[in-house]
């Protein structure tokens, strides 16, 4: 699947729930005070544990780590198969994208991003908890010389670069990020006044990590070895907070599950460019989405 372009256990309100490969996420509610109320128009809310490294976003999305040491650095925006790698403030550039060049199916067949544009500044919708949201309607799969073409229609999501300093304009690169356990974040259903209000899709995201050393563009993701998906379900008007462990990233499991079977390199936490929140395609239907992702940190060793 091409992407190109490029839990934890605290004292948050709410419950705990244990997901296989021992991850945790704790669930709160738009009721509940504390770090598991809702916040803006996603019902992100929380706060980010004492100890772990905040990566707040500015007002135009990006993010630098001036203080902690972990160097990372680069913008957050939004991709998919309908958007070429030429896309900036006045273009999508759309006819340079999987979906239309590669796949040579129409624009209106491509996954379908209604916020933010990409190529463009990615504001946070509440400053506070640096929270990102998104919006729009992942492609379905059509046929290409007799066969599901996966490859040119693999849908859309947002992305934070780790390493790079250029921004919207620059090339991603490497950064190691060993010292850390992982990434800890809040994720909740986007209900903002321009949303579709469809909410994150179950059992169709990944949180991936691509790297330098995956295989082909295959990136691994959180519980990507054993599952088809990350656990990513928010309760009803409430957050997900999550506690991704570098432990926890691998696969891609659709690799192993081809014929013949491909084995995915490990994922190597000292070469990864970049955390993606990737609604993924099928062949049966479109995959409408509406997500936010806020008070993203890194978790200390």
């Amino acid at each position: 699947m091409n992407k190109k372009l490029s839990l934890l256990i605290t004292s948050l309100a709410g419950t705990l729930l244990l997901v296989g490969g021992g991850a945790v996420v704790s669930c709160g509610s738009s009721g509940s005070g504390g770090s598991g109320g809702s916040s803006g128009t996603g019902g992100g809310g929380g706060t980010i544990p004492p100890g772990y490294i905040p990566l707040p976003s500015t007002s135009t999305g990006f993010v630098q780590d001036l203080t902690a040491g972990s160097n990372v650095i680069g913008p957050w925006y939004a991709y998919g198969d309908g958007v070429g790698a030429g896309a900036n403030t006045t273009t999508t550039d759309n006819a340079n994208s999987d979906c239309v060049k590669k796949g040579g199916f129409a624009p209106t067949a491509c996954s379908q991003i209604g916020a933010p544009t990409p190529g463009q500044p990615f504001p946070p919708t509440d400053l506070a908890t640096s929270q990102m949201c998104t919006w729009g309607t992942a492609a379905m799969v059509m046929n290409k010389s007799g066969a599901p073409d996966y490859s040119d229609l693999w849908g859309a999501g947002i992305s934070l670069d780790l390493n790079n300093p250029g921004g919207d304009a620059g090339v991603k690169g490497d950064i190691d990020l060993s010292a850390y356990k992982g990434v800890s974040f809040d994720f909740s259903a986007y209900t903002g006044a321009d949303s579709n209000m469809a909410g994150p899709p179950a059992g169709a995201m990944r949180v991936n990590f691509p790297f330098t050393g995956e295989h082909a563009t295959d990136s691994p993701y959180w519980m990507g070895a054993t599952k088809a998906s990350s656990p990513l379900t928010p309760p009803a008007g409430g957050s997900l907070h999550v506690e991704a462990l570098w432990t926890d990233v691998g696969g891609p499991y659709y690799l192993t599950q081809q014929s013949p079977a491909v084995t995915p390199p490990a994922f190597d936490p000292t070469k990864v460019q970049s955390i993606q929140f990737q609604v993924f395609t099928n062949a049966t239907a479109t995959t409408p989405y509406a997500f936010c992702v806020a008070n993203l940190a890194l978790i200390p060793k």
